[in-house]
């Protein structure tokens, strides 16, 4: 006789396969208790015995993190899943990651997905816009947050000195001449440190005696090129630049490949997130460097923790608001006496 699973009980008793994982789980939800006499009944009378995987399961043993992430081109994204996996494999945990595409949406499923699939704990680098989700998701398991914040600042969180490191990017274009400086974001207004980092741009030009603006980039690159060179005051030279992350800086070097103004010949160009191109374009860009690494074992610490009995999980314990240092990359798109980028 072939050995019977979670999909043939769940005809036998006319549910989803979803509803009898939660009974095996002892996770019933709003389950009736006539649906759970017609799955008990079903398993009693067919014998059935769930895999040691699925024991783990039901035992809140199954020693998985689920991890989602907010946008998969953003090379952030890849360098931070690969700390969060070998740090998790490190303390006897495995991760199974899910991509949201900065969408609230599939960033809720994902939520409701990884939890049915046994996920002791999450690890959210939220897209924002599912905040309820992502809050209510931290009464059934715990959650800590990854770089990107809630509206709230109730959960866990560990991210980077944002403030810290705008303020050694403004440092490095102010040394190279400039006295005005441009900040180039994303279009949407979703990510809490995008908002962070333009906000401390902002503080710090003023701090600084600098002038300035923040614009948003297109990802289109003859469109971005146009759109920069009216972003950029007249007669300014040398002119700042900094790309809010790794993807804006892509897009930026695009559009420069399409300028025609002789922008490029005046431009002292800075960026976040230190990547093997960013040594390469223009003889090496100045870069503010998170440190993903401890960034990667920080969130994972305090999973750990809040798998423990040593921190509750249902908020009675202050939530964890962590900010790391980077550092601060200096090469040579912000050289004072560099004639071009």
């Amino acid at each position: 006789m072939a050995r019977m699973r979670i999909r043939d009980i769940a005809d036998q008793a006319g549910v989803s396969p979803a509803t009898v994982s939660r009974y095996l789980n002892n996770k019933p939800g709003q389950m009736t208790e006539a649906t759970r006499a017609r799955i008990a009944e079903v398993i009693e009378r067919t014998g059935y015995r769930p895999r040691s995987a699925a024991r783990s399961l039901r035992l809140d043993n199954s020693h998985l993190i689920g991890v989602i992430l907010a946008d998969s081109e953003n090379p952030y994204s890849s360098t931070v899943l690969d700390a969060l996996a070998r740090g998790a494999a490190a303390r006897g945990y495995s991760i199974m990651a899910s991509f949201s595409g900065n969408d609230p949406e599939r960033e809720c499923e994902a939520i409701d997905r990884l939890i049915d699939m046994g996920a002791e704990a999450l690890i959210v680098n939220t897209c924002g816009g599912a905040d309820e989700e992502v809050e209510r998701a931290a009464a059934r398991v715990p959650v800590v947050l990854l770089d990107r914040d809630t509206a709230s600042a109730g959960l866990d969180l560990v991210t980077s000195n944002n403030e810290e490191l705008m303020g050694g990017l403004l440092d490095e274009v102010r040394r190279s001449g400039c006295t005005w400086c441009g900040l180039l974001t994303e279009d949407a207004d979703t990510s809490s440190v995008r908002r962070a980092r333009a906000e401390s741009f902002t503080r710090g030009l003023a701090a600084r005696g600098m002038t300035g603006a923040v614009a948003t980039l297109s990802d289109d690159a003859a469109r971005a090129a146009a759109d920069l060179a009216a972003f950029v005051p007249a007669g300014t030279d040398p002119v700042g630049i900094i790309a809010v992350n790794g993807l804006v800086f892509l897009h930026l070097v695009a559009a420069l490949e399409e300028d025609a103004s002789g922008l490029r010949d005046r431009l002292r160009l800075a960026t976040f997130d230190d990547y093997l191109w960013n040594r390469a374009v223009y003889g090496g860009v100045t870069t503010a460097a998170q440190d993903t690494e401890a960034i990667a074992q920080a969130v994972l610490d305090r999973v750990v923790d809040r798998l423990s009995a040593d921190v509750a999980v249902d908020g009675a314990a202050a939530p964890l608001r962590r900010e790391l240092s980077g550092s601060i990359r200096h090469r040579a798109s912000t050289d004072p006496m560099r004639s071009k980028v």
